[in-house]
């Protein structure tokens, strides 16, 4: 990448950070953390994931190899992806901050029975849920800000929850238990969509749960 290039991609993340945090947030209660990982940092995410292929392999392929091999291929690419992006920002939340509204939106009667509940571990599933539906939103509000601001500076940018799982389990972003990720690529053509091998593995997916 270009010196200049990398200057901009540089000044967009930051833009992309500001708006994230500025975004609407329910009863202005802002548990929102952001965190632009290093080379490093994004090369162990990258890893992460395609160590997850395997276990997310072995999982689906318990009942339907070829699904199985469809879900690897599916995370091998989103791996990859993230490895030829140029940034990578997390974006995530306390999601076991309640709002005290007992809303019934977390799947529970009131805010104090889902917040003493255990959470889920993060070893097991891939979010240590359950969550207030409320930081949720918190969550995808910012998220969709900052993706918006990269859209406005023609940043090629793609949502992955994927990144998300992978960096619950590295530990980045703590105490955030709910993370989006966020890779940026300033290229002669957008990496993160017209993928072969990840449009195959979705329509063997979509076809299997027909």
């Amino acid at each position: 990448m270009e010196n200049i290039e990398h200057e901009g991609i540089e000044i967009a993340v930051k833009l992309m950070a500001v708006a994230a945090r500025t975004a609407p947030k329910t009863g202005g209660l802002d548990f929102i953390k952001i965190r632009v990982l290093t080379n490093e940092e994004k090369a162990q995410v990258a890893y992460k994931m395609e160590e997850l292929a395997e276990i997310k392999k072995n999982i689906l392929g318990r009942k339907d190899p070829t699904r199985g091999e469809a879900g690897r291929i599916d995370w091998i690419s989103d791996a990859k992806a993230v490895t030829n992006s140029d940034v990578l920002i997390l974006i995530g939340i306390q999601g076991k901050k309640v709002q005290n509204f007992n809303c019934g939106g977390c799947g529970f009667s009131t805010c104090a029975e889902m917040a003493k509940t255990k959470p889920l571990s993060v070893e097991e599933k891939d979010f240590p849920g359950p969550f207030c539906i409320f930081r949720v939103m918190d969550l995808s509000i910012a998220v969709c800000s900052a993706a918006k601001i990269a859209m406005d500076l023609n940043v090629d940018n793609r949502m992955m929850q994927k990144i998300g799982i992978a960096s619950l389990k590295l530990g980045f972003l703590k105490p955030c238990d709910l993370i989006i990720g966020l890779p940026l690529s300033v290229s002669g053509k957008n990496i993160y969509f017209d993928r072969v091998d990840k449009i195959e593995a979705w329509k063997i997916l979509e076809a299997k749960t027909e």
